[in-house]
Parts: structure tokens; sequence; C-alpha cells
């Protein structure tokens, strides 16, 4: 079941002494458009990590730009999270061989967590540990709306080959994808 992180308000003017003069400005006139646009971004979790510590600051400044952002994590038990903790370490190229119980763990703890899904205008999913609930709400006959987004924070360009098939057929169901830095796309 994915639960909905809470978060302060935060205001775009807040940053104006730290930027040029106009991006304030700018950045209201791009989000103009999308204002009231239903945005969700989902990860693994709400603290201890760089997804958290941006989608803590981002959520809430999509907001004051009009954007009706919404930010929820999985949930899992602690096997499901030594899985995606052993994906997470093998995409950056620590071996790990793959069980069936593994695989299987993964892609159904995402099922679970899609069971009470809502539609939005954009999704964002970050990571390989939510990865699958797009895949598993098509493959349950489910069609979700909006366009989907799958953003890599990681570097996997050592992948391990195994961990990197896992994943990627469902990466290729999403609308798009968005990485860190362009040596970092895998694109087989």
């Amino acid at each position: 079941m994915l639960t909905t992180v809470e978060l302060e308000t935060r205001e775009l003017e807040q940053y104006r002494p730290a930027v040029l003069p106009g991006v304030v400005e700018a950045i209201r006139d791009d989000a103009r458009p999308l204002r009231g646009a239903r945005v969700l971004h989902v990860n693994a979790t709400a603290y201890g990590g760089g997804v958290a510590e941006i989608l803590g600051s981002m959520v809430p400044l999509m907001r004051d730009l009009g954007l009706e952002a919404d930010w929820k994590v999985i949930s899992g038990s602690d096997p499901f999270f030594g899985v995606t903790k052993a994906m997470h370490n093998a995409l950056q190229g620590k071996p790990h061989r793959w069980t069936q119980e593994e695989r299987t763990l993964w892609v159904e703890t995402s099922r679970a967590n899609a069971q009470t899904w809502e539609e939005y205008d954009f999704v964002v999913v970050h990571d390989p540990q939510p990865a699958p609930i797009l895949g598993v709400l098509r493959a349950d006959g489910r069609r979700p709306g909006g366009k989907w987004l799958w953003r890599c924070h990681i570097d996997l360009t050592d992948a391990q080959p195994e961990a990197w098939s896992l994943l990627r057929p469902y990466v290729a169901e999403y609308d798009g994808t968005v990485w860190t830095m362009p040596q970092y796309v895998r694109g087989e």
C-alpha cells in the first residue's frame, strides 16, 4: 500500500535571494501551463537518502506553483527491502545471484502497492524499488492514465547484466526516463 508523505509548505519566493534576477519569474512562467495538473512522485522511503531530500523540497515547491503534487512511498516487508537493496547494489556493479523467490517478491510487493491506485496526470517513479508498478497495473488489466516517467538517480554504467535484465522490461513500459547524467543511460 502506498503511503502519503506529509510535507511542510515551501514557497518559491524563499529562494529569490539565492538565484539570479528573473529566475523565479521564469520558473513561474514555465509552470503556468501545468497549473492544476495532478502529479505523483513514488519512491521507497520518506527519509534517509538523496531522493527523499529532493522530493521533500520539490513537491512543496510544485504545489506553490499550482500543481496538485503528491509524494507517496511504497511499503514492503524486510525481505522485500533486502531484495531492493541487493537490486540497487547490483545495478551499481555488485554481484548478486538472483533467485526466483527474490524476483517474485519484488514484483508481487509492487502489485500490493498498486492495489489502491489513483489516477494522476503525471507519475514519476524514482529508482528500481517501485519500478514494476506500471507493469503490474497493466498486467492486471488496469489501464493507468497519465504520462509515466521513470527517474533513475543512480549510475548504471557498471550494472550487473542480470539486475538490468530484471529491471529493463519494467522501465521500457514508461513513457520516458530521466537520468542524472547522459553517460548513466542504459539502452540495451
